[in-house]
Order: structure tokens, then C-alpha cells, then sequence
């Protein structure tokens, strides 16, 4: 194959990859890698390297171009420019590495199965391995389980692996597609196929095999309070009263559903907790006798100029308040200066402080595992709540900064792999982007996105079944990190056996 073809079939690549963020696109998620792989298959090294880096290029071209907008409205054009041309570049050299890392599996004389499941092994090592590195910016993860978010039924299978394992059958098919189109032979076509059926049968046979233990079908009602604030409101004389009153409205009509718990988005007024707050004690003031319970998203003080972004679960301000710490600040506009972050010049010296524990509140609806924004996308945030005892899970968060780009959709659809994974039923409230639930088998609950305040009431189920997944989070990174290693050894053993002949 000539070079300027496979060239042309690593930048399809990253067109496939690129609809699989934007849209996440099903049937992109079975086939992004395949145009890759035969572009690198019989390639020598050295120029396998340019195919990787235009993928990578290709894909940051168009998945980071939500910045252009988004970053510009916090900091300058220029330095939304910046960033984007830093973040396409980022991306290019992170499917580089990922080509090299795929290159031995794909070049080499292993029967079509065991090549094909070196490929996957080592593309979920690599997309786990890169989750983890770089854990406050998602939008560089490049998981191929994002296209199957949509899907209730073929996400089922993370119960057992979580997403890692989703993206395991995804490589592992794209795999097997890319070597079929290569071989072109009857066998190959046959085991693509049963790969397939499979894949889909398991995914049935995992929610067919689930059954909740919930506490005698123990429900409870809560009521999402989203005040949508727009991402530049100015809090002043003129506009604060006015706010603050149409908040209170909004509260009113919480009490009013009868919820046991309120849940706010992510810091809904720009200045820190404190016990002695005028707006927190009109919040709390219930109309009615019965107690509720109150999660609201607030700063709090750490040291100047630095804050922990928190979630506070409140009954009264006189009785124990309960406070989750995010652990995870969001590359760009959160973290401190990295070599992988700049924070935006929008916002000097303002910076989040990573909190160091788990957010499990003991509320009047159950217990409550909590996250807050980007940590629903991050798997080590959310993966031990459940395994502590979380009846449910919550997301809280303030999407006004990516409200009108693709990731609003992709952040409450990875809800759906959160709730699937931890079996337990999970709540998203998201100031400016959409807010929701899925039940613990994946299924939609409710989801809601507008431009004005609004208030959701929802039943929630709790549940205290634990899924694999809960109980091993690491249990299948050891099984693909094992797989890699022993086929390295067994592409070695070759290699030098060739040699010495």
C-alpha cells in the first residue's frame, strides 16, 4: 500500500475518533481504530510514527475546538488560540505513543485471535493509562467506551470492568475487523462474527443476571434545584437581591414536592461557606414541620486566593454539617500550573485545592455518594462510593463554561456508565447543561436542560447490591496488563529465535 494511503487512512482514523467524542457515535466506536491499524500493519517503525501523530492531530482538531468558544469567554482569544494549538498538539502525541505501543501487536506472526487480543489489552492499558495521568481534563481521554454511552444494553458489561472493560471488547473488535479486512479470509470473518454475537450476548446475559437488594424496594424523592445561572452573571447591588430571590422561588418550590432531599448544582454563589450566612438560613427556613435534607455546592476557604470546591449536606446550620472536598480540580480553569495545565489568564491566583477523601453524606434519603463536575468521568473518584456503603450516587456541577459545546452531553451520559458500574441509581444536577438520572441497570430516569431556573423532582431506588466491578476495580487492568506482558515475551522470545537462525 502506498504511503500517502495510509496516511489518508490514519487521518479517517481520527475522523472516526473525533465522532465517537463529539457524538458518540455506536458504530465509530467498533471501527475508529481499524483505519489505524492498517495503516500501520507491514509498515517499518520509523515511519509508522507519522500516521500516529496525524491520527492524533486529527482527532484534537476537532475535539478540542469547543475551546475556541468556551476558553475565550473566561480568557482571550489569544489564549483560547494557545490553548487549543497546545491541546491538538497533546493529542497528536498521545495517539503517537499509542501507536508505538500497538505497533509490535500488529506486525507480527501470532494467530489472528491472540494478535487480536494483544491489540485490545494493550489499547486499554494505554487509554487506562492516560485517564490516570492526566485525570482533570477528559476531554483528552481517548476511550473508546465513549461511544457506547448511549447504548443501555451494551454498557452492561461494565458491572464486571467498568468502562476499561467496554473499551476491551470495543478494541478488541475493532481488532478483529481491521485483521479480517488484511487476511480476507473465511475463518477470520467467522471469528469476527462470533466476536460480535459474543459481545452482545454477554451484555444481555449481565442484565438479565442483575437483581438489586434494595431495603424492601425502598425509594426516596428528591428534588434537583437548578438556578441555571449564565456564565458571566455579575453578583452587585443591582442584580444580587434579584438573584437571590429568584433562588429562594426556586427553593420554595422544592419544599413544595415534598422531597426528603435538595440537591443545588455545583458552588451556586460566588462566595464561601459560612455557618452565619443570611442566604443559607433563608434556604433552610422550611415552611412545613417535617426535616430535609440540603446539598449545596459551595467554596470554602483553604488560604488566600485558594479554595476547596465543596459539597455540604446541611439539615440545620446549628447540627453536624457533613462537607465532600472535590479531589480532582479541572485541568485549565482549577489546577495550579503543571506541565500538562495553565490555568486561565482570566483568573490569576485563583486556584482549587484537591480535597483527600471520598464524599459518602448519611442524608435523610439514604447515603449519598458524591461527585462534583469532571469527577463523574474519572473512574478512581467515583469507584470505592458504592464499596462504603453510597445507597446512590449524585453529580453535582456547573456546565456553563462547555454549555453550548459536545461535552455537556457526553458529562451526563457518562452518568449512565457510573450507575451501570456501581449498580446503583445515579442523580446529575448541572447548572447550565443537562440534568437527569439513570437507574441502576442504565436506564434514563429523566433528563432536562434549559436556560432558565427549574426544579426536578425524582424517585430514587436504593440499593446495596455491590457488582464485581465495586468489589475488583483492579481485577481486569491486572488480567490486560498480564496479557500484554505475556505476549511481549512470547514477540521477544521470537524475535531473538529469528535472529540467532
Amino acid at each position: 500500500m502506498a504511503y500517502q494511503y495510509r496516511l489518508l487512512l490514519a487521518i479517517l482514523s481520527g475522523l472516526l475518533f473525533a465522532f465517537i467524542f463529539i457524538y458518540m457515535a455506536l458504530p465509530c466506536a467498533f471501527t475508529a481504530l481499524v483505519p489505524l491499524i492498517i495503516a500501520l500493519h507491514k509498515l517499518p517503525l520509523k515511519k509508522s510514527i507519522v500516521p500516529g501523530l496525524l491520527c492524533g492531530l486529527t482527532i484534537g482538531s476537532f475535539s478540542s475546538s469547543w475551546m475556541l468558544e468556551s476558553l475565550a469567554a473566561f480568557a482571550s482569544t489569544t489564549t483560547a488560540v494557545f490553548i487549543y494549538t497546545l491541546s491538538v498538539l497533546l493529542i497528536g502525541l498521545m495517539m503517537l505513543l499509542g501507536s508505538i505501543l500497538l505497533y509490535p501487536f500488529i506486525n507480527n506472526r501470532l494467530p489472528f485471535i491472540v494478535k487480536s487480543i494483544g491489540i485490545a489489552s494493550t489499547w486499554t492499558l494505554f487509554e487506562w493509562f492516560i485517564g490516570n495521568s492526566i485525570p482533570g481534563a477528559f476531554w483528552f481521554h481517548p476511550n473508546l467506551f465513549k461511544g457506547v454511552l448511549k447504548s443501555e444494553l451494551l454498557i452492561q458489561v461494565a458491572a464486571f470492568g467498568g468502562g476499561w472493560l467496554v473499551s476491551f471488547f470495543c478494541a478488541w473488535i475493532n481488532a478483529a475487523l481491521a485483521l479480517c479486512l488484511l487476511q480476507k479470509s473465511k475463518q477470520t470473518f467467522i471469528w469476527l462474527l462470533s466476536l460480535c454475537s459474543f459481545f452482545t450476548g454477554l451484555s444481555y446475559l449481565v442484565s438479565g443476571l442483575y437483581h438489586p437488594t434494595s431495603k424492601n424496594n425502598e425509594t426516596a424523592k428528591v428534588a434537583l434545584i437548578n438556578a441555571n445561572h449564565p456564565l458571566h452573571m455579575q453578583w452587585n447591588e443591582q442584580t444580587g437581591d434579584r438573584v437571590v430571590q429568584e433562588m429562594l422561588r426556586l427553593n420554595a418550590a422544592a419544599y413544595a414536592t415534598g422531597s426528603a432531599l435538595h440537591i443545588w448544582t455545583e458552588a451556586i454563589v460566588p462566595w464561601s461557606f459560612r455557618k452565619d450566612d443570611d442566604f443559607l438560613q433563608a434556604l433552610l427556613k422550611n415552611p412545613g414541620q417535617e426535616k430535609k435534607g440540603h446539598i449545596i455546592g459551595m467554596l470554602t476557604d483553604y488560604a488566600p486566593d485558594t479554595y476547596y470546591n465543596s459539597a455540604y449536606y446541611i439539615e440545620a446550620l446549628n447540627d453536624t454539617v457533613q462537607r465532600y472536598d472535590k479531589q480532582f480540580p479541572l485541568m485549565y480553569s482549577e489546577a495550579p500550573l503543571t506541565l500538562f495545565s495553565v490555568p486561565l489568564a482570566g483568573s490569576p491566583g485563583f486556584n482549587i485545592k484537591a480535597g483527600q477523601k471520598d464524599g459518602l453524606f448519611r442524608t435523610l434519603a439514604g447515603k449519598a455518594g458524591i461527585t462534583i463536575c469532571n469527577e463523574s468521568l474519572i473512574p478512581k473518584a467515583s469507584r470505592k462510593l458504592a464499596r462504603d456503603g453510597a445507597e446512590f450516587l449524585m453529580i453535582i456541577s456547573n456546565d456553563g463554561w462547555i454549555a453550548n459545546s459536545y461535552l455537556a452531553q457526553q458529562h451526563f451520559y457518562s452518568a449512565r456508565l457510573q450507575a451501570v458500574e456501581s449498580r446503583r441509581d445515579v442523580l446529575i444536577n448541572s447548572n447550565s447543561g443537562y440534568s437527569g438520572g439513570f437507574n441502576s441497570m442504565g436506564k434514563e430516569l429523566a433528563r432536562q436542560k434549559e436556560t432558565v431556573g427549574f426544579v426536578l423532582p425524582l424517585f430514587i431506588r436504593k440499593n446495596t447490591t455491590l457488582s464485581f466491578y465495586s468489589k475488583n476495580y483492579h481485577f481486569f487492568i491486572y488480567v490486560y496488563l498480564f496479557l500484554t506482558v505475556l505476549l511481549s515475551i512470547i514477540l521477544i522470545t521470537q524475535t531473538f529465535k529469528r535472529r540467532i537462525a
